[in-house]
């Protein structure tokens, strides 16, 4: 278990680095970035198709992201087609649809709301929560309670901490102004 989630964190850290390439300028090599695009996509389909408690909320945030229109740049094709190709080359075990849906709806909503937040159209706690895109530790948490499989909440921290928390938006923009 230790291993899956180390390995779900730097997906985390590694899905940041390329968001910070795409969306927010940071200058790294060309090729290191294609690497840790292809990289994030990788890890994340092991994760999918050698857990079957984390497939749906691995295949639910993929489809968010799609769904949402975040799979933008060319760091991102990456990501996803490694993911969408090593899926296809290891399988996927059968999908639950109900836990699937759940995700999907609650990383919509993380997505959406955090838009919002980024937007500053929502304020106070709202935008707290948002900005730190909590709704999908809560959702996980409370599937967690229920099916008794932790792994998922665990696993969304562990992600989220490498994808939030390593790089907070003020060593993001130091990070971005030395590059560039």
């Amino acid at each position: 278990m230790l291993q899956v989630l180390a390995i779900v964190f730097f997906a985390g850290v590694m899905n940041r680095i390329t968001d910070m390439m795409a969306d927010e300028g940071l200058k790294l090599n060309r090729y290191l970035g294609c690497v840790i695009g292809l990289l994030y996509g990788f890890l994340l389909a092991y994760v999918i198709t050698h857990n079957p408690v984390l497939a749906e909320l691995g295949i639910a945030v993929l489809l968010s992201l799609l769904i949402t229109g975040k799979i933008d740049r060319p760091v991102h094709y990456l990501g996803i087609t490694s993911m969408i190709f090593f899926i296809a080359i290891y399988g996927i075990n059968p999908l639950n649809i109900f836990w699937l849906l759940i995700f999907v709806l609650g990383s919509v909503l993380d997505e959406a709301g955090n838009y919002l937040a980024d937007q500053k159209k929502i304020k106070g706690a709202v935008r707290n929560f948002f900005h730190l895109r909590l709704t999908m530790e809560v959702i996980t948490f409370a599937v967690s309670v229920f099916t008794g499989f932790w792994i998922l909440f665990i696993a969304m921290v562990c992600y989220d901490t490498g994808f939030i928390y390593i790089f907070p938006d003020r060593l993001r923009r130091k990070l971005i102004s030395l590059g560039g």
